[in-house]
């Protein structure tokens, strides 16, 4: 049997049919080699993320007592609402059904979705922080609505006292742009740090060492199951010398009155009291100070921000009275017994200085000076002491 010949016209066309396929299996492999070998270890850090993450677990700050072991800032649980852009493919769709669970404007939430400049992937942007229970249940409830949002359960700073020593704790706020790029390198965007007093001074002690854990996640983002867990280190304890008992007698002494109480122990300088008024709650900047009520703080013609105990400018008047006594008993300018005759002034150069008692309160040694608070006696006792 005679083999049959393909004509020219076939064989020409197997043959580029043979060569198409070859050249298609060598793209193939070629794009196979180059996700596999080339680009391998960033997809498998990819598939890793889309199913394994690391998360950071903040830090419990350190409790803070007066003298007698009373808690004036402590820490509870709270919810947070935090959001993975990743995880969601209609971003705007779950950020307009958030802002519908949480009475919130969309506008708001976006805003709080670009508030962070730089993250890494995959990293949680936190939209709303100690959020109620009715909002944790409407949430928990549309999951599947939500892809990519969790609530979250983490330390909150808490001020059992409200407004009483405001001041002079201090007030934690979430760290801002400006101190990220400070070099700060142990700071995360979404951080709570000291912003003022006591808070701010003593901040590194306080802020403690995160944790971390590596959590499976599902499709959604949902968290699955922890695989391994780095405990968070709690901040170091600080015990102040204040005296919460006679702190509060002080505020309520001051009443509604504009101004500032201090008391120290004289024996060695402690501080027992500082009062400054108005005051206002440190609880209002842990749970994240809304607009209209920073607003309201800074437009205040009273300026409650402002610790008037070491900010404020005020002649001191007769008390420093005694820092002249002191300085002329020390130089021994003057005894105990050195006597002053106050006629109601003393002349110095081209200008009569007056007491505040008309007529004057006549013979006066240093003891009876501070009682009556003589000004002639100081007069003439500062100028024995002389400038220097």
């Amino acid at each position: 049997m005679v083999p049959r010949e393909i004509p020219p016209e076939l064989q020409v066309r197997v043959v580029a049919a043979a060569i198409a396929v070859l050249v298609a299996f060598l793209l193939l492999g070629a794009r196979l080699w180059l996700l596999q070998v080339v680009h391998g270890p960033e997809m498998r850090s990819l598939s890793e993320n889309n199913r394994i993450r690391l998360v950071r677990v903040p830090a419990a700050r350190g409790v803070v007592y007066d003298r007698h072991g009373e808690i004036l800032v402590d820490n509870r649980p709270a919810f947070d609402v935090v959001f993975v852009p990743e995880d969601a493919h209609d971003r705007r769709r779950v950020l307009r059904n958030v802002a519908a669970y949480l009475d919130e404007s969309e506008t708001a939430v976006h805003q709080m979705l670009h508030a962070p400049t730089k993250r890494p992937p995959y990293e949680g942007i936190v939209l709303r922080r100690d959020l109620d229970w009715r909002g944790v249940v409407a949430l928990e409830t549309h999951q599947l609505e939500l892809p990519g949002v969790s609530v979250q359960v983490g330390p909150r700073r808490y001020y059992p006292f409200g407004p009483l020593a405001g001041h002079l704790l201090g007030y934690v706020g979430e760290v801002s742009e400006t101190e990220l790029k400070d070099g700060a390198s142990e700071f995360r965007a979404g951080d709570l740090v000291g912003k003022a007093s006591l808070e701010k001074s003593w901040d590194a002690e306080l802020r403690g060492v995160p944790g971390g854990q590596q959590v499976e996640v599902d499709a959604l983002g949902r968290r699955m199951r922890v695989l391994q867990e780095v405990p968070d280190v709690p901040g170091s304890t600080l015990t102040l010398t204040l005296d919460r008992d006679l702190q509060e007698a002080a505020e309520r002494a001051l009443g509604d009155a504009a101004g500032a109480i201090v008391a120290l122990d004289p024996r060695n300088g402690e501080i027992l009291v500082m009062v400054s008024h108005p005051s206002f709650d440190p609880n209002v900047f842990s749970r994240g100070i809304r607009a209209e009520e920073w607003r309201a703080l800074v437009q205040d013609r009273l300026r409650p921000l402002n610790n008037r105990a070491v900010q404020g400018q005020f002649p001191p008047g007769s008390t420093f009275k005694m820092v002249v006594a002191t300085g002329a008993l020390e130089e021994g300018a003057v005894t105990a017994t050195t006597g002053v005759s106050c006629s109601g002034g003393v002349q110095f150069g081209n200008h009569f200085f007056r007491c505040w008692k008309k007529g004057g309160h006549g013979g006066v040694n240093l003891h009876r000076a501070i009682v009556e608070s003589c000004d002639v006696f100081f007069y003439q006792v500062g100028q024995r002491l002389g400038v220097d």
